[in-house]
């Protein structure tokens, strides 16, 4: 260590010097097991959650704003700790392939504000995990209260044809996975509230999402763990059998037809449409003039979305991206979980708008990544 100054490297945990070989986005102390940094001054962690309070009610507005406050927050919470950061071979390709993709974008069909709406929504998960792993657990001190606060004063629930469901299931998600890397008394709690908010969101994909999150904090060596977890297991399904019924309907909401039809389309499509898409925001042109738009509004899959509105190409090097995160932080079990926790939920949702809960889930999973060791979750006690 340096002072107090922490590199994001590509170092083995525990190793003083840094092996290029072995992914890791930082070193720890070995004595204490956590981050050796400066922990940052009470001015910018009250000034961080007025500015992160302000994006969560700008999200009643819609649009852009609510995400554009917080990514350029996070891109200049980021830039403070530029010196620290050291450019290994995972993180430079990473940084190709988001280029890459970037300029695809840009250079690509479609109208300008919906290119510069994907890139910013493209961004939250590299800015949040290097900001997770270069400033660590104090992103939490600057995010999660203001979020809190919020949660508690907007929650409510709203009445469908499927029973009652509480709104904001991705940001109470989100939430969790911040909860499953803080350090204070009683987070298990907090994580228990929030865990049972994103079931009586009856969103199935959220559900999901949360126990693939949680599967990164057990300890499945321990015989305790099991005999708790399949009691505690067998009371929520029949707990959710009883009262939540719509998270064991099998319907899909009109997302097969829609699928089908984009599909044909992309199909359809010229040579160079297939290979570099139909220019962002294209999705949202040809659903807007379908009856179903009012109610359906967009494709329910940003995987298949990536394929369409930037083509073949784009699908690679978006799959690419993915890999090569999973990669930097895969010697850690918990950040892995979070991130494919992640990569779930855009199979059947439009995670990709959500730019919150993206840069929630990055964040844990890049606190996780630095002070996570040999694959083991990060100790919470």
């Amino acid at each position: 260590m340096n002072g107090n100054r922490t590199t994001a490297s590509f170092a083995k945990p525990g190793i003083g010097k840094p092996h290029l070989g072995k992914p890791h986005l930082g070193k720890t102390d070995r004595r204490s097991g956590q981050n050796a940094r400066r922990r940052l001054p009470i001015w910018v962690v009250i000034a961080g959650n007025g500015v992160m309070a302000t994006s969560f009610w700008l999200l009643g507005a819609g649009g852009m704003l609510a995400k554009l406050v917080l990514l350029v927050f996070w891109v200049l919470m980021v830039a403070g700790s530029l010196r620290t950061i050291r450019l290994g071979p995972g993180l430079l390709t990473g940084l190709l392939v988001l280029a890459g993709l970037t300029g695809l974008i840009m250079f690509g069909n479609g109208a300008g504000d919906e290119k510069i709406r994907l890139i910013g929504n493209l961004m939250m998960v590299p800015v949040g995990l290097v900001a997770g792993a270069v400033i660590g657990r104090d992103c939490l001190r600057i995010l999660m209260p203001a979020m809190l606060f919020y949660l508690i004063l907007s929650s409510s629930f709203y009445l469908t044809h499927e029973g009652a469901r509480l709104n904001h299931a991705f940001l109470f998600l989100g939430f969790f996975a911040l909860c499953s890397v803080c350090n204070f008394g009683h987070r298990r709690w907090l994580m228990m509230a929030t865990a049972g908010a994103v079931f009586l969101s009856q969103t199935r994909i959220a559900v999901i999402a949360m126990l693939i999150n949680a599967i990164g904090m057990i300890r499945f060596s321990r015989a305790m763990t099991w005999i708790a977890g399949l009691i505690g297991a067998g009371i929520v399904v029949g707990g959710v059998m009883a009262y939540l019924p719509r998270l064991v309907m099998t319907h899909d909401s009109g997302r097969l037809a829609f699928w089908k039809m984009f599909a044909e389309i992309w199909r359809d499509g010229s040579d160079g449409q297939r290979w570099l898409g139909f220019g962002a925001g294209s999705v949202e042109e040809i659903l807007s003039q379908t009856a179903s738009f009012g109610s359906f509004g967009a494709l329910h899959n940003d995987h298949f979305r990536i394929l369409f509105e930037t083509g073949i190409v784009g699908a690679l090097l978006w799959g690419t991206g993915w890999a090569v995160v999973i990669l930097i932080v895969r010697q850690t079990r918990l950040a892995v979980c979070i991130l494919l926790s992640v990569f779930v939920t855009m199979i059947t949702d439009n995670s990709l708008n959500y730019g919150h809960y993206l840069i929630c889930c990055a964040i844990a999973a890049g606190i996780s990544a630095q002070e996570g060791k040999n694959g083991e979750p990060v100790r919470n006690d």
